[in-house]
């Protein structure tokens, strides 16, 4: 398998160790993982959110610095734009962070990891989707 791009949900799952995410990761077969700067953005606001509990901090400070960053880019922003209006065409949605996320994974060409059922449902032309 090639590189699989990680959202929010997966990747904290993955931060806190859960067993389910690390033998799904084992399994899968992937050459590399690696998050969004959309993802990173969420991992650290969920953290801040948490400032009576340093340690929540010092995990995400912890699994940034083990794990590739994409940052979003024009190829990301167009597929954004793109999967985002043909959502809104279809009647269907999800939330903008996930939207972002998706377009990154297919914008790099990786495979998404989500369990997103929304994501799923918009049916991305071009986007692989595993769920973890």
């Amino acid at each position: 398998m090639g590189e699989f791009l990680l959202d929010t949900e997966v990747a904290s799952r993955l931060m806190r160790a859960e067993r389910r995410a690390v033998t799904n990761l084992r399994r899968s077969g992937a050459r590399s993982i690696s998050i969004s700067s959309v993802t990173m953005a969420e991992l650290l606001y969920g953290a801040r959110l948490r400032e009576d509990k340093p340690s929540v901090m010092a995990a995400v400070r912890a699994f940034l610095s083990r794990i590739p960053v994409h940052l979003w880019d024009k190829e990301a922003a167009e597929a954004h734009a793109r999967i985002r209006v043909a959502a809104k065409r279809l009647g269907r949605g999800a939330g903008i962070f996930d939207i972002m996320i998706a377009a990154h994974a297919e914008a790099l060409g990786a495979t998404l990891v989500t369990s997103d059922v929304a994501i799923k449902n918009l049916k991305i032309g071009g986007l692989k989707i595993v769920g973890w």
